[in-house]
């Protein structure tokens, strides 16, 4: 590394800096670290980006911050825009804003509150959504609860307890969104222990107990314990397996 780990590094208003290992990183204004960057704290007022790789201990962005590499976080802590173009690695995320990922996401506890996006999988023990998201794969947590203010969208989702409703609301999304916008879940595959759904569109949803509310457009439902559908529910084949 270019730098030694006891050094802090702050840019204040406008510049760039050479990436490397340091104690702090603080960016206040607009600044560039130019190659793969570790630090224990990583933290950016105004607009900021990594070209490279970040690993921190707690990152904390206010503003947006784009990095070009991958991110290995403990915490992170985001108030605004983030892009990543590598997988991130976390303990705790959690976002009021937008959060995009062109890799996979891994971690323990997601806590979203606007966006989130993730072109590959998204791994946890818990996620937690109230807002919009989109993952390009598998959204995989033991608990899986979505506040759907938007329209929602995963390939598949697994875990032990699944709830999805829709916000009764207005999105506080709305500046970022069109005026009508579909609160609308849609999915291959669903498959957990309990599962409770509203306005979501599946070919398969499989589980030990399954609830179906209203808006909900599904193709199969395999259940082995109970199963309670609402009659404003459209279900095209259900059976207890």
């Amino acid at each position: 590394m270019e730098q030694h780990k006891e050094q802090d590094l702050v840019i204040a208003g406008s510049g760039s800096s050479g990436g490397g290992s340091f104690r702090n990183v603080k960016i206040d204004g607009f600044g560039t670290l130019l190659s793969d960057t570790e630090c224990i704290d990583f933290q950016i007022n105004g607009k900021g980006g990594v070209k490279g790789y970040l690993r921190a201990n707690d990152a904390s962005i206010s503003g947006s911050c784009h990095i070009d590499g991958n991110v290995d976080v403990a915490k992170f802590k985001i108030s605004g825009e983030a892009k990543v173009d590598g997988n991130l690695t976390y303990r705790e995320l959690e976002c009021s804003g937008s959060t995009r990922v062109k890799g996979s996401a891994t971690g323990d506890h997601v806590r979203v509150e606007g966006g989130f996006h993730v072109d590959g999988d998204s791994e946890a023990e818990t996620f937690a959504v109230k807002g919009v998201f989109q993952i390009g794969g598998l959204l995989n947590a033991g608990n899986v609860d979505i506040t759907m203010y938007g329209p929602c969208k995963a390939q598949e989702i697994g875990g032990e307890k699944i709830s999805v409703c829709r916000s009764g609301l207005k999105s506080l999304l709305n500046p970022f969104l069109p005026k009508f916008v579909a609160k609308q879940l849609t999915v291959d595959t669903i498959e957990g222990d309990e599962i409770e759904l509203e306005y979501t569109t599946a070919k398969m949803v499989r589980g030990s107990r399954i609830t179906v509310g209203p808006g909900c457009i599904i193709d199969c439902v395999e259940y082995k314990e109970s199963f309670i559908p609402d009659k404003n529910a459209k279900i095209m084949d259900a059976k207890q397996i």
